[in-house]
């Protein structure tokens, strides 16, 4: 079994091509989910029952299969109080169901959080946009970023957060990684004027993006739940992945809960379960001033499908721990 520490995916995943190839990938699992091969269960919270609703004592499990791709994991997750999360994506073989490998998953999250925006921005922006704005700064706006850009011939980016530091090593860092201009916007409305490709990537649970934002042939992408308002949806053609999840948890993911309970918006509005745009099931785009909106929440399927493409990785360019495990250690 191959054990891969957080320096280990780094290493693995270095190179100009590397969001390209995972984007790739993740639009392959995509493609799988529509034709019904695959199969994956909601995240399941364990909590104490003597923290209910504590955010930091609870375990947290995400599994998933995708068979045609010959893998099958589970990524486990949880923390303590401050940043320290621990992160892991359990590899499994799909022909014998042995476990490959342990993966280290804070890095690699943000790129298997980043791959599905970045099929989205493929199918459902207009195919000459050449300008995103991003509200964030973390890791996975970062992530965001790198996967639009494999798709779309970006030219500039501009970015806002409340943290002016956060901004100014974002610009810097992603100019150096894109070669392309990057610049920072005094509010979250100059962030996104005028651009082709608009996305939040916060925190989420707090409002950052407003309908009357939204521009005519825009694609609008959201990371977290509660980033945008009302108006967004009302005026997007909506995209899901995972539709159960941002429509069907209890609660629904923040603004659809007001919205569906007042009628406002139906489940049966939403225009596909993306993965089908991807097939051609369902129709993306149908034209360059239409707005469309994209979001989601995370399925276990994706997990498989960035583990098994990182494990590939490691093992072409001989990086990793093998590690006895089982009968192999006996």
């Amino acid at each position: 079994m191959l054990f891969l520490t957080e320096r280990d995916v780094i290493a693995a995943s270095e190179g100009p091509g590397a969001y390209k190839e995972a984007v790739a990938t993740i639009e392959e699992v995509l493609r799988q989910q529509s034709e019904g091969s695959t199969y994956h269960l909601k995240r399941y919270n364990l909590t104490h029952p003597d923290h209910p609703g504590h955010l930091w004592h609870n375990i947290r499990m995400l599994p998933g299969m995708v068979p045609e791709l010959g893998a099958s994991a589970v990524r486990v997750y949880s923390g303590n109080k401050g940043t320290n999360r621990s992160e892991v994506i359990c590899l499994f073989d799909w022909s014998d169901m042995e476990m490959v490998a342990i993966i280290s998953d804070y890095y690699l999250h943000a790129i298997r959080t980043a791959a599905p925006y970045g099929v989205a921005a493929k199918y459902l922006s207009r195919t000459d946009s050449s300008t995103l704005g991003i509200i964030g700064t973390g890791r996975y706006a970062r992530g965001m970023a790198q996967a639009v850009c494999a798709v779309r011939p970006i030219r500039q980016i501009k970015t806002f957060s409340r943290n002016p530091e956060n901004v100014k090593n974002f610009c810097e860092a992603m100019e150096k990684t894109l070669g392309i201009e990057v610049l920072p916007a005094s509010s979250g409305r100059e962030a996104v004027r005028e651009t082709d490709i608009m996305i939040t990537a916060t925190s989420g649970n707090t409002i950052v993006f407003e309908g009357d934002w939204l521009e005519p042939g825009v694609l609008f992408m959201s990371l977290a739940p509660g980033e945008f308002d009302e108006e967004t949806v009302l005026r997007s053609r909506v995209y899901l992945s995972g539709s159960d999840q941002v429509l069907g948890d209890s609660p629904p993911r923040k603004p659809f809960p007001s919205l569906l309970e007042s009628g406002r918006f139906k489940p049966e509005d939403v225009i596909a379960e993306f993965c089908d745009v991807v097939t051609g099931k369902k129709p993306g785009r149908q034209s360059d001033e239409e707005i469309t909106l994209y979001e989601s929440p995370g399925m276990g399927i994706l997990d498989a499908g960035i583990g098994h493409w990182i494990y590939k990785m490691a093992l072409e360019k001989n990086i990793g721990t093998e590690m006895p495990f089982g009968e192999e250690a006996k």
